[in-house]
């Protein structure tokens, strides 16, 4: 897919990953719909980006944000589904409301546009990007509510591609741990490794959609060592695990 003159939409757009495919879609010549929770407070402006504010988590505001985007930009080429969250925590106890959270926006968010982008266009061609994560693949300690939903949205992403036509493509991205403000709204005090730039996902994720790959993987050590050498995941779970435990075991002190 070119990019020049496309119209784009993209959610969790004000910052990290998000903020830097927005200013690399611009520069690619296209029109951006950009939207998060504070979008409008983003201190950037550019003659082919719309800002939206919206919570994503809410069904009701996905229809209003989707429907005002399709008669804004009037038409959508591209969407990428970025907005998402985590816990860094230790499940003591279920509380529906919790979970419901990081599911309604990490799970639902992404199922419902690309089902609306399909409503859309029927049989015609569009692009659909998911982010999800290397924990699709790989649960790490203290995550296990985040892990679940990414290994969710890779089944969905790769069944839902099956029921896609010719020239419709379902793209899923797999970052690793990056440099943003991710770690620190989970709270979490230290980063996994390997850790990327967000500018270097973005660029990798712009190149993949431009030759509509259906898997990006923006960390080749992940990728190939994911596939070669699985046991060192394990033996880097049990170093995570170590982390964790101390960590709750501090504050809980």
């Amino acid at each position: 897919m070119e990019l020049k003159n496309k119209k784009v939409v993209i959610t969790g757009a004000s910052k990290g990953i998000g903020l830097e495919v927005v200013n690399q879609l611009l520069d690619e010549g296209a029109f951006v719909y950009a939207i998060s929770r504070q979008m409008t407070r983003l201190d950037f402006s550019h003659e082919r980006l719309i800002k939206q504010d919206a919570d994503l988590s809410k069904e009701n505001e996905r229809a209003d944000v989707f429907n005002h985007a399709l008669k804004t930009l009037g038409s959508i080429d591209l969407f990428i589904s970025n907005a998402g969250f985590a816990y860094y925590e230790r499940l003591s106890s279920y509380e529906e409301s919790h979970v419901n959270a990081i599911y309604d926006l990490n799970v639902k968010q992404t199922i419902d546009f690309a089902v609306k982008m399909k409503e859309l266009h029927q049989d015609k061609p569009f692009t659909f990007v998911s982010t999800i994560s290397a924990t699709a693949f790989v649960s790490l300690p203290g995550y296990a509510l985040y892990s679940s939903t990414k290994a969710a949205l890779r089944a969905f992403m790769d069944g839902y591609r099956f029921e896609m036509n010719k020239d419709q493509h379902l793209i899923s991205l797999y970052p690793v741990a990056t440099h943003t403000a991710f770690f620190e709204r989970a709270k979490q005090t230290h980063k996994p490794w390997p850790v990327q730039k967000s500018s270097l996902v973005a660029k990798v994720l712009i190149k993949g959609i431009k030759k509509n790959k259906k898997n990006i993987h923006p960390s080749k050590i992940f990728k190939y060592g994911y596939l070669l050498t699985p046991w060192f995941f394990k033996l880097y779970n049990l170093r995570e695990k170590k982390i964790f435990d101390q960590l709750v075991k501090k504050n809980n002190q």
